[in-house]
């Protein structure tokens, strides 16, 4: 990702130096010069021209996508975007495709503990974050009581292993609050649920950031 980002800079450089070069040859030494030498001005020209068409060719060969990219891949363009115009809807629908890879049914990812599949959670276990992250946005999302009954009925396991999902992807004090309200609220659960719905945007703000930062492991 760094080399395509500096690249269309020393790009520029080069061809800089390619154009500057070749004006003053044309300007200076061209109208000055006998037969021999314009010889020589002439293969100097070609190396310019050379010199050129590999800038352009070395470029459109870092630049391509040589496999695409989970999230970033656009099906219409057959080609990546750049990361930074990764959208929320992008992820929500590649996570919405992901959920039909991993699990059945909504019970299914919740009652048999989805969180802990690492065969389906890619390497260094990359998307088990993103899993937990939408397991919650969507009992926002949903908002009805046969959802909240997922969260409110599932294992205890279930339930740490959510909380170790979110604490891989960087959370600290917010996984301390969920936990505390999933161990005495359970019974009386209005303020889990105002939690997670409060918490709505930010769960899909962090989405987007653990993404972006972790996007060379999405090839």
């Amino acid at each position: 990702m760094d080399l395509k980002k500096k690249l269309p800079l020393w790009m520029a450089i080069g061809a800089g130096i390619s154009f500057v070069g070749a004006l003053l040859i044309l300007i200076l030494a061209v109208p000055n010069a006998n037969a021999a030498y314009k010889r020589v001005l002439e293969v100097l020209m070609a190396c310019f021209m050379i010199l050129l068409s590999m800038l352009i060719g070395v470029y459109l060969w870092v630049i391509r996508d040589a496999e695409p990219n989970f999230f970033l891949f656009d099906r219409a363009k057959k080609r990546n975007i750049p990361v930074e115009n990764l959208t929320y809807s992008m992820i929500n629908e590649r996570m919405n495709f992901f959920l039909t890879l991993i699990s059945d049914s909504p019970e299914d990812l919740w009652q048999q503990n989805a969180l802990e599949r690492d065969i389906k959670l890619g390497p260094r276990r990359i998307y088990r974050p993103l899993l937990a992250y939408k397991m919650l946005i969507d009992l926002a999302d949903k908002n009805v009581e046969s959802y909240w009954n997922l969260l409110l009925n599932a294992p205890e396991d279930t339930v740490n292993s959510l909380c170790s999902a979110l604490q891989q992807g960087g959370e600290q004090e917010m996984v301390k609050v969920f936990g505390f309200l999933m161990q005495n609220y359970r019974q009386n659960p209005d303020k889990i649920k105002d939690f997670i719905l409060g918490n709505q945007r930010y769960f899909r703000g962090r989405m987007k950031s653990y993404i972006q930062k972790n996007i060379e492991f999405f090839y």
